[in-house]
């Protein structure tokens, strides 16, 4: 019997991959993958979909609310004391909150004040690891269509549990698919950078686990299609800026004159009063280390969206630049994503056992290559 396995790792680039020597012996086949800007917030939709941001409509954690929001009464937060509003045990408590009002998508509060949520919404509302989770077709309804028998571990399911349950589906179950998302990785290169021991560990123990699944199907006759791959790359970070305190010092006021969300590579902005745009645009610049996202850039990423809901105005910073304090993090961290696609060290990696076509170039490639693997799955088993 065939059965297939995909491992996504998160932030797992395409130029990590190949700095270790070695790695990957069990998918020789590897392919630089080009990844979109932003996050795995705008990434993984991509991967699962095959469309741009502005197609399926993620692409950042947070954009500006329109209609209702899960943060609805957040601003009355404001009234309580900045010691319980900057807990931690309150913000579990929060996190629970929203949950309980129907979100089933990841998100995390993380530094974003408090009273300033309730301008926020959150795009991933629905389980984007399952039929449905987005507003356009994904691999998810796919496998679905096809009955293929099939399971799913993504971050709900802690990375050393998941790989041991999927290990024992494929030894002991029907599953014709089993595939398996990790973000441990992302973690441990935000922590050490991409030198860092916790790195190579995890690393090699994806190697193992790939390498004993085959082992695992040799002696049962099956044969094991295998299949790694990642949403995104990650830079060492060299530089830290405070943009929030450039702004600061304007005369401008946020919220009153503007919306700001500080994303650690990205500042956005929605203008609310003449001169705000102004003000603040000719505070950052070059010198602070990034440059303003044109109309053209954007539309060329597939990340101009006509509503602007993630932002009218949007900063970038230069790859290895980090923007410390954040609305993500108020402390330094050894590296990070978020940076412009064209660096080398954003871009994914995809390796496999199967052979790759040359067209698997971008993250858009990647649901067409899967619909022509599955139909060949299928096909056997029909």
């Amino acid at each position: 019997m065939t059965r297939a396995v995909i491992l996504i790792v998160d932030a797992l680039g395409f130029e990590l991959a190949c700095a270790l020597p070695g790695f990957g012996a069990v998918v020789p086949e590897r392919r630089r993958v080009e990844t979109v800007l932003g996050f795995s917030s705008g990434a993984l939709p991509t991967l699962f979909s095959g469309r741009l941001p502005h197609e399926h409509g993620r692409w950042m954690m947070y954009r500006r609310a329109r209609r209702a929001t899960p943060f609805a009464g957040f601003r009355a937060l404001g009234l309580l004391p900045q010691r319980i509003q900057r807990s931690w045990k309150f913000g579990r408590w929060l996190h629970r909150w929203v949950e309980r009002r129907g979100v089933r998508g990841y998100f995390q509060l993380y530094e974003v004040p408090r009273p300033l949520l309730e301008s926020f919404d959150l795009a991933e509302r629905r389980d984007l690891f399952a039929p449905g989770g987005l507003e356009v077709d994904t691999l998810w309804d796919s496998l679905a269509r096809r009955r293929l028998p099939h399971r799913v571990w993504n971050w709900r399911t802690p990375e050393a549990a998941a790989l041991a349950e999927a290990q024992a589906a494929l030894a002991n179950g029907s599953e014709r698919v089993v595939v398996v998302y990790t973000a441990d990785l992302d973690a441990a290169l935000h922590r050490e950078g991409s030198s860092g021991a916790t790195v190579r560990e995890r690393l090699h123990t994806y190697e193992r686990w790939l390498a004993g699944l085959a082992a695992d199907a040799r002696a049962r006759g099956d044969s094991l299609w295998l299949y790694l791959l990642s949403d995104h790359g990650m830079v060492n970070v060299t530089r830290h800026v405070d943009v929030m305190a450039a702004v600061d010092r304007l005369a401008v006021r946020a919220p009153h004159d503007f919306l700001a969300f500080y994303d650690s590579t990205m500042a956005r902005f929605w203008w609310r009063t003449p001169g705000a745009r102004d003000a603040v645009r000719a505070a950052l610049g070059p010198p602070l280390g990034g440059h303003w996202l044109t109309d053209e850039e954007l539309t060329a990423g597939g990340c101009r969206f006509e509503r602007r809901e993630y932002g009218e105005d949007l900063f970038l910073l230069d790859p290895g630049v980090l923007m410390v304090p954040s609305f993500m993090g108020s402390h330094p961290v050894a590296a990070m994503h978020g940076y412009a696609p064209s660096h080398p060290d954003m871009a994914a990696l995809f390796a496999s056992n199967r052979p790759l076509p040359e067209r698997l170039r971008h993250l858009t490639d990647v649901r067409g290559f899967f619909e022509t693997e599955l139909d060949a799955l299928a096909s056997e088993a029909s």
